[in-house]
């Protein structure tokens, strides 16, 4: 699996922490409309008051909009990246993601990306 060594990696580093939510009756609650780790990451969020979170699945970028949570995905992370000088081709980065990864990206979001880095 893509980059699994890296979060193997970054986990035994310290760099990661694995932490679970204390509230599981909210846990409960978000599952019943997402999976565990959505569920799992969102109550995490609430709990802890956390700046931002990380998913891309619509269901539980919804979710997250009615706690009043902000939120971004990979392809936000990557847009970042590009605008920091850290990849050179958003292009080549989601082109990636698509072929070797199989995520799915939205042909519209696909260009709405490469025009938010001036790659279109």
């Amino acid at each position: 699996m893509p980059g699994a060594r890296e979060v193997k990696e970054a986990y035994e580093s310290g760099w990661i922490e694995v932490v679970a939510p204390d509230n599981r009756s909210v846990v409960r609650l978000l599952e019943r409309e997402l999976h565990d780790g959505e569920a799992e990451t969102i109550a995490l969020a609430i709990e802890r008051q956390h700046e931002i979170v990380f998913l891309d699945e619509l269901e539980a970028r919804r979710v997250v909009d009615v706690y009043g949570l902000r939120k971004t995905g990979v392809i936000g992370v990557l847009i970042r990246a590009k605008l920091e000088g850290k990849v050179r081709s958003l292009r080549d980065e989601m082109d990636r993601l698509r072929g070797k990864a199989g995520f799915w990206i939205g042909d519209d979001l696909y260009r709405h990306a490469l025009n938010a880095v001036a790659e279109s």
